[in-house]
């Protein structure tokens, strides 16, 4: 192409023109990447995304909430800032404000902050403070907040169950403390001093009474179960040579229709588990129910007793008759056997050794009920309107598997929440799982690092020394 003014003008002309577009183009992407945001999360389980149920969460949050990290230090905050963000993204009225605690430690003091980066997180009037700074934090901080009322449990005392409070492996406080994370009110209750079971009781917990209960503590707890009120029994094997083996409570086991089979219950599948004890029993199937909806790890029962209706319930599981509106309630419980042990597993009725062996004669064949729950629809016509309740009740033939020597093997604990959720109508209320960062892991076999070590070590340097021998040889043949 000749080159002459008008051709130079054009190409000058078009130099402007492409400029200005690719500066136009440049502008507009600015403007919308301020306005529309699109966020890809590469990791092997999204750890830097929020999980479902968090999502799930904040889709029932109504209100606002307001998070107050108390901090002076730029690398907290960041950290808080990250975390929020990804709340903020689908909750855009949460709010996030920091504050230095050096300013005002009256405040400090009044809210019990006592570490530096701990928050503040209020919801709909109510707040709890949070120290881990964390998704399964600060969701289960947000559960807990949701609970519309407060839910109180009551452990029965004074016959020697197991504690709330105490720590011996017997008892139950680790338990209790996670109960409390979620949001309930752990209380102990002495039948015989205080002869009134609180009107605002959630749930009352019998946890493997070693002595017998006098007969009007019986009553209260029958009045209890009879106008509609949540109970679960953490039971155990009985001891038949005592002159009460169900320790007084025989009246409310025939209330609710059901029976502690005599003998401990053996799994002999537990050696694949390194369990050398013959009376520990693992349940790895669930049949369906809300209370393990979707909850597939295996649990551990040391020394569990069996579990059976009584005769005259086995037939009697009506359900509700919705075409009949002047019934007031269902006087029979719906009863499901939501913890069962494998066919191999049997009652031992005999005493146990080193080796056991099933009798045809004496001891009982399973699969063995060993979890049963029960419900009932009970209509309430204090108030103006007729407003039908849910009573919930658990039957468990084992207490060890939430005491504090047992809680923490495989789903002990899950299982153990998720039972309190249920009984308190509060299913909606999962246990938020913490996050394995499994794309930061390295694992290899040792083969594998000598072969690393060896390719690093000898065979790079090795290259490199040969590359340079080589371009050494060939400048000095020049």
């Amino acid at each position: 192409m000749d080159i002459s003014h008008t051709s130079t003008r054009h190409l000058k002309q078009q130099n402007i023109l492409f400029t200005l577009l690719f500066l136009s183009i440049i502008g507009l992407l600015a403007f919308l990447s301020n306005r529309y945001i699109y966020l890809a999360d590469w990791t092997v389980n999204s750890q830097n995304s929020l999980n479902e149920i968090s999502l799930k969460l904040l889709e029932t949050l109504e209100a606002p909430v307001e998070i107050v990290s108390y901090t002076n230090s730029n690398q907290i905050k960041q950290s808080v800032r990250e975390l929020v963000k990804r709340y903020q993204r689908i909750k855009p009225d949460m709010t996030l404000t920091f504050i230095n605690p050096n300013t005002d430690p009256e405040t400090i003091r009044s809210l019990n902050i006592t570490v530096d980066g701990e928050m503040v997180v209020r919801y709909a009037g109510r707040q709890e403070n949070l120290s881990q700074l964390s998704e399964q934090d600060l969701s289960s901080t947000l559960h807990r907040l949701l609970r519309a009322h407060e839910r109180k449990i009551f452990f029965t005392q004074g016959h020697g169950e197991r504690s709330p409070e105490r720590e011996a492996n017997f008892d139950l406080n680790s338990f209790s403390s996670h109960l409390t994370k979620q949001g309930f009110l752990v209380n102990t209750l002495n039948l015989a001093k205080e002869k009134v079971i609180p009107d605002d009781t959630s749930i009352l917990v019998i946890a493997g009474p070693q002595a017998a209960f006098l007969p009007g503590e019986v009553r209260l707890i029958i009045d209890y179960v009879n106008t509609g009120g949540n109970l679960i029994w953490l039971g155990e094997p009985l001891k038949v040579t005592s002159n009460q083996p169900m320790h007084g409570l025989l009246p409310l086991a025939e209330l609710l229709g059901i029976e502690f089979l005599d003998g401990v219950v053996v799994d002999p599948t537990t050696q694949q588990y390194d369990i050398s004890r013959p009376d520990y029993a693992i349940v790895s199937e669930y049949p369906p129910h809300p209370v393990h909806d979707g909850f597939a790890t295996v649990t551990l029962f040391p020394q569990a007793a069996g579990i059976e209706r009584l005769p005259g319930f086995l037939d009697k599981n009506p359900d509700n008759d919705d075409s009949n509106p002047e019934q007031t309630s269902n006087p029979e419980f719906n009863m499901t056997a939501f913890l069962t042990t494998i066919e191999q597993s049997w009652i031992e009725t005999s005493p146990l050794k080193d080796k056991v062996h099933y009798s045809d004669l004496l001891d009982i064949v399973g699969p063995i009920t060993i979890g049963m729950a029960l419900s009932r629809q009970l209509n309430n016509t204090e108030t103006a309107n007729t407003v039908t309740k849910e009573q919930r009740i658990v039957i468990l033939g084992d207490g060890d598997f939430l005491s504090n020597t047992f809680l923490g093997n495989a789903g002990n604990l899950s299982l153990g929440i998720n039972i309190f959720n249920w009984l308190s109508h509060d299913e909606q209320f999962i246990n938020i799982p913490t996050r394995t960062k499994n794309d930061i892991i390295l694992d290899l076999s040792p083969a594998k690092l000598s072969l690393l070590g060896t390719f690093f070590l000898f065979i790079i340097p090795g290259l490199l020394v040969l590359s340079g021998s080589l371009i050494w040889f060939k400048r000095r043949n020049r």
